[in-house]
């Protein structure tokens, strides 16, 4: 645990899985998007989910990630397709739909139920026949 967390749970006297911290800042990203009407607003939603995405992806490509290396590569897939989409929407009128349909999907993962045999992060063992995902467009 990080000094800042640990902080924060002796402030606080709850702690909240990190799966639960993520799924919260997708939801409050998405919130942001969705309900960004202006220009700047707009900015600020799409800087939001640039800085979100650009902080899961320093962890996922840390040595120490305790994710299972297919999870890691679509976790990191998604992520740069999120922010390639996110840079070219910040200079265009884009439709923000695609971000908000991929955080969504972010927050239904994180918010499932564990597995059983799952690491502490919840990552499980790799499936026999499983492949990474690639994005289009």
């Amino acid at each position: 645990m990080t000094y800042g967390m640990s902080q924060y749970q002796n402030q606080s006297g709850t702690y909240l899985p990190p799966r639960e911290v993520e799924a919260m800042a997708f939801r409050h990203v998405n919130d942001l998007l969705s309900k960004a009407k202006t220009h700047s607003d707009r900015q600020s939603a799409l800087s939001a989910n640039l800085k979100l995405w650009g902080i899961l992806l320093q962890g996922v490509q840390r040595v120490d990630c305790p994710l299972d290396e297919i999870l890691r590569k679509d976790l990191t897939t998604v992520g740069t397709w999120s922010m390639r989409y996110a840079n070219v929407a910040l200079n265009s009128d884009t439709s923000l739909k695609a971000l908000i349909d991929i955080n969504e999907d972010m927050i239904e993962g994180l918010s499932a139920p564990t597995p059983v045999a799952a690491t502490p992060y919840g990552a499980s063992a790799p499936t026999e026949g499983h492949m990474a995902i690639q994005m289009v467009g």
